[in-house]
């Protein structure tokens, strides 16, 4: 894989694909998050994935900016403006697919996946995940921050009532040389813009047709009530939403890349589909 910027992606893939997907992970999240998107180059595109910083190999400093990062792939994607071009962004990675698709236009459809809202859920948010973690502290029965991590992970996997879920401690126990941890600078790194960030003006953004929000029920991070809120905002986007689910939904749901490649191409999901779409 080559790259430019804080993009990495095939040149030779990318020049001759049809279409594109570039995939933006959120905080405390490395691009694998997107492996099960593979599968999408049998369908004729090519990934492109946008590293935070910190991660991937990028440096950690300068921390993320929402409109530069969205400036940076508006800019590659212009270089292409024959293809087909698609976005997903996850959590904190949906506030940057949205200004992208502001500055891109054209035939675009955005999935955001477990998406970050308006401020990053202000007070509201903030609130809950210090409780949250409050809680996870007192459960670990230490003051160690990776002990506490990873007894909120569980909260953050399947959300406050699948938290003693024995597939919880199995996947912790399976992905744990490859959980982020929220060490020295790399929270604020990733999150002190989102508390700045605004959905962009509706009128520059895709039909709300062409966008559609895929959650996790009992996310304990950004509501359903705010995704709802946020998908109202946004023209009426859809909502499809997975019952038993969490914030980690490439985790716990991976059938979501086969329902979001779905959309991607206007025909329905899969049959036996676990997600539940509003309007």
């Amino acid at each position: 894989m080559a790259g430019s910027g804080n993009l990495i992606f095939d040149p030779q893939e990318v020049s001759a694909a049809k279409k594109i997907a570039v995939l933006f992970p959120g905080a405390l999240a490395e691009v694998s998050i997107f492996d099960a998107a593979d599968k999408w180059c049998d369908e004729g595109y090519a990934l492109v994935r946008y590293r935070f910083p910190g991660l991937d190999g990028r440096p950690l400093h300068p921390p993320l900016k929402i409109a530069e990062a969205a400036g940076e792939v508006a800019t590659f994607l212009r270089q292409f403006s024959g293809k087909t071009t698609r976005l997903l962004g996850y959590s904190t990675g949906g506030a940057i697919a949205l200004t992208t698709a502001a500055l891109v236009g054209g035939d675009l459809r955005v999935a955001l996946m477990s998406c970050a809202v308006e401020a990053g859920g202000g007070i509201q948010t903030g609130l809950r995940g210090a409780l949250d973690i409050a809680g996870a502290a007192t459960r670990a029965g230490s003051l160690s921050r990776r002990a506490i991590w990873l007894e909120y992970y569980k909260t953050l996997l399947f959300g406050r009532h699948g938290r003693t879920s024995p597939q919880a401690v199995a996947l912790i126990k399976e992905r744990l040389d490859r959980i982020v941890m929220p060490e020295g600078d790399l929270p604020r790194a990733h999150t002190d813009d989102l508390r700045r960030w605004r959905l962009p003006d509706a009128r520059r953004l895709p039909p709300a047709a062409q966008m559609r929000l895929f959650v996790g029920l009992e996310d304990p991070v950004f509501s359903l009530d705010q995704s709802r809120a946020m998908a109202a905002r946004l023209g009426g986007a859809a909502v499809t939403g997975y019952a038993g689910q969490g914030h980690l939904l490439f985790l716990t749901e991976p059938a979501v890349f086969d329902d979001i490649l779905a959309f991607f191409e206007d025909r329905e999901p899969p049959a036996g589909t676990k997600g539940l779409s509003s309007g």
